[in-house]
């Protein structure tokens, strides 16, 4: 069994591909909060309206991920993961085609585009990684992916700053962003493979091994199923306000850092940058606890995901709030921000992988990329509808870092639901695992 938990190599570097894929669409996600006043500047546009163009990005890739999440369960993930970055990546492409974006309605259009492929990308890596590894390394696992949406959450921002100082302007931020996976998405066709489905369930491995293959597909009155399920309800809903604050912070930061502490295009980029830097050492570190934690006491998780969120508003207050003398101050406390926020991501997944059996994995993470989404998608709205109303960036930005805490509280509940959901599960897998044994065996006694 321990050869079976093991990764081959040719998965290791199929996770590889998909960190390579994954950061460079999410660089192109968060060029646009970068350029917003080039942006307002050229389409003759209020800032605010590209706090919803943001929002519309975000919430056309969620709605469409439910589909992908679905179609997941019963075709090829592969060519499906293929085809959602060549969606994702050719309108992130043409946007840096003047004759294309020369308008805002053209912009608009290919940022909505490129949301689909963002959006679709979500249910199915997460899905192949459940089946890659064991649920003794899942939170490590997501964490990678994780680290690389961070790190394309950093360098989204460095890409505009630069591609502001070329004759091309702009625009050239998007080539560079969407280049890259075109290649990528080539050497994964080439080598990746389709994991088999349940091969990372200790339950099943046997079976599997025996030559049974696991046929279970999600049918749409699954879906009752899923929601009975408390602890999967607990960690949808906490996406809502736990995304608002990333949805505003990720938009409107650089914006609030230039306008509010006066900083210069330079200092506020390092300083999101920054905050980019302590999510990628915080996945790190929160994963590794995280599973040790889950390992322990799998109840004990959600507890840990919902205290670690709610400390995490502490240096995000501070850095929104206090006045700073010195420069250095305000990035170290950015930095730590960045490291406290992130404490429920990679353990927020592995709790979904760990109370769902596999043919459910890609429609539930799909579901929860609905749930984060609504969040992430409304921040913009929210920031730019607080700023009409309001005025006040100040205002608008510890709003969102307060929604942190709801979203802590309800965290939290689940320490009463994971224990019996995770159970269940289990039990599930090992009633399957037995009717998969009992038919490989009558095959084997018949021939």
């Amino acid at each position: 069994m321990t050869n079976r938990i093991k990764m081959p190599p040719r998965d290791k570097f199929t996770l590889i591909l998909l960190v390579g894929m994954s950061f460079f669409l999410m660089c192109d996600l968060y060029i646009t909060p970068s350029i917003v006043p080039e942006l307002a500047e050229e389409y003759a546009v209020d800032k605010g309206v590209i706090g919803y163009v943001g929002s519309a990005f975000v919430l056309v890739g969620a709605v469409i991920s439910l589909y992908f999440g679905f179609l997941t369960d019963k075709y090829s993930r592969k060519k499906l993961l293929l085809l959602t970055v060549l969606i994702g990546e050719i309108p992130c492409f043409l946007t840096g085609i003047h004759a294309i974006t020369g308008n805002f309605y053209g912009f608009l259009a290919m940022r909505i585009l490129t949301g689909i492929g963002v959006g679709g990308i979500y249910p199915l890596t997460f899905s192949l990684l459940a089946d890659y590894f064991s649920d003794r390394h899942r939170a490590i696992a997501n964490a990678a992916i994780d680290i690389a949406w961070g790190l394309g959450v950093m360098m989204g921002p460095i890409l505009g700053g630069l591609a502001l100082n070329t004759d091309y302007g702009w625009r050239l931020a998007f080539i560079l962003a969407a280049v890259p996976n075109f290649f990528l998405a080539v050497i994964y066709w080439i080598f990746a493979r389709d994991p088999q489905r349940g091969r990372s369930e200790e339950k099943l491995g046997t079976a599997l091994d025996g030559g049974a293959a696991y046929a279970y597909r999600i049918k749409l009155v699954d879906f009752k199923r899923i929601l009975r399920n408390k602890t999967n309800i607990l960690m949808l809903v906490q996406g809502i306000p736990g995304c608002i604050p990333w949805g505003v912070l990720t938009f409107w930061s650089i914006t609030y850092f230039k306008e509010i502490m006066k900083l210069s295009q330079a200092d506020a980029t390092w300083a999101w940058e920054l905050f980019g830097v302590g999510t990628a050492v915080g996945l790190i570190v929160w994963a590794v606890l995280g599973d040790k934690i889950f390992r322990m006491n799998p109840k004990w998780a959600p507890v840990y995901c919902g205290v670690g969120v709610i400390l995490g508003t502490l240096p995000c207050y501070l850095f929104l709030n206090l006045s700073f003398e010195h420069l250095s101050t305000l990035f170290i406390l950015v930095f730590i921000g960045g490291i406290m926020t992130v404490v429920c991501g990679p353990t927020q997944k592995a709790i979904f992988m760990n109370v769902n059996p596999p043919e459910h994995r890609d429609s539930i993470f799909a579901v929860n990329n609905l749930f984060d989404s609504l969040g992430k998608g409304i921040g913009p709205a929210v920031g730019s509808m607080i700023l009409a109303v309001s005025g006040s960036y100040i205002f608008m930005m510890n709003f969102a870092v307060s929604c942190w805490i709801l979203c802590g509280i309800i965290y939290i509940m689940g320490y009463f639901t994971i224990s019996r959901d995770r159970r269940d599960m289990i039990n599930l897998i090992g009633r399957r695992a037995a009717d998969l044994k009992g038919m490989t065996s009558s095959a084997t006694t018949t021939e």
